[in-house]
């Protein structure tokens, strides 16, 4: 299911917050507007509880039918996954 998003234009900001904004974003390999909604969306999220947050992934969680077990595994093996491209990237 495509995910709807809105866009946000912000006028007024001075030139100075903006250019720090600029090199906040920029020390974080982030364009000012990505660095922006990231700062926004975490705002949001830090005023969630966690049992809030995890809800979508518990529902599809429980929708899939898989089991706890599955759910194990498949994490072990990512973890594996991951470790080995680091292994192998700092050889």
């Amino acid at each position: 299911m495509p995910v709807q998003t809105k866009s946000l234009h912000i006028d007024g900001l001075p030139p100075g917050v903006y250019s720090a904004l600029e090199e906040l974003a920029h020390s974080s390999g982030k364009s000012a507007e990505e660095y922006v909604r990231i700062m926004i969306e975490a705002r949001i999220l830090s005023q969630r509880t966690f049992s809030e947050i995890v809800e979508p992934i518990r529902r599809e969680f429980e929708e899939s039918g898989m089991t706890e077990e599955e759910l194990d595994t498949l994490f072990r093996e990512a973890r594996e996954e991951v470790y080995q491209e680091k292994l192998s990237k700092s050889k």
